[in-house]
């Protein structure tokens, strides 16, 4: 895909909710990135340094998914190894969020792995959440690491590092990112007095999902 060929409507579509993601504040100055996947050889993403809430069409940078090379001249964001990793794992992935919420990223800097199921957006909307240990950021060992994560989960946190949202659409992923951010931020309110989801009501949430 030749850049000239993508729509200027696609560049504003990616900027919006590049501007969203900062607006229900799930990153701080540059501590997030997003991605968009074109085709099954094209994607999207926020240029290396760029702060997603005044992001501008010349910081969005063009990518190879096959071999990483650059189609235009935007320097991607130093986790574009993840990104081009995960949508090789998932062909239903559309975008992806790297993203740094306040209380996610409190849960994600502790010793111990809350049960995430303290609200029913978790079962519902996002299911497993799986943990990573901390992993050099923008190394090829972290994009292999959250690829395979990815094959059974949409959020996926990094220790003492930030999480990953996946999803098939902007909307989609937006979402998933704030209801975690909600469900972490309860958690971390209610420290040890919270009590999750029983386990047959999870059973009745996860058919609940699939309809």
């Amino acid at each position: 895909m030749n850049i000239p060929d993508i729509p200027i409507t696609v560049f504003e579509e990616f900027i919006y909710w590049a501007h969203q993601t900062a607006l229900k504040d799930l990153l701080k100055c540059s501590s997030g990135n997003l991605s968009y996947r074109m085709d099954e050889t094209c994607m999207l993403i926020s240029r290396t340094g760029t702060w997603l809430e005044n992001i501008t069409v010349d910081q969005v940078s063009a990518i190879n998914l096959t071999d990483g090379a650059r189609l235009n001249a935007v320097v991607p964001s130093g986790e574009g190894k993840l990104h081009q990793a995960v949508y090789n794992r998932r062909s239903n992935a559309k975008v992806v969020l790297h993203f740094q919420s306040p209380n996610a990223t409190i849960l994600a800097c502790q010793n111990t792995i809350p049960d995430y199921n303290a609200i029913i957006e978790i079962p519902v909307y996002i299911g497993k959440v799986s943990h990573l240990p901390y992993i050099m950021p923008g190394s090829e060992l972290l994009a292999n690491e959250v690829a395979k994560a990815a094959g059974e989960s949409d959020i996926i946190q990094l220790a003492n590092h930030g999480q990953v949202a996946i999803g098939g659409n902007y909307k989609e992923v937006v979402e998933k990112a704030v209801f975690f951010e909600l469900c972490c931020r309860i958690i971390v309110g209610a420290a040890d007095k919270y009590k999750p989801i029983d386990s047959g009501e999870l059973s009745q949430l996860s058919q609940y999902r699939k309809k």
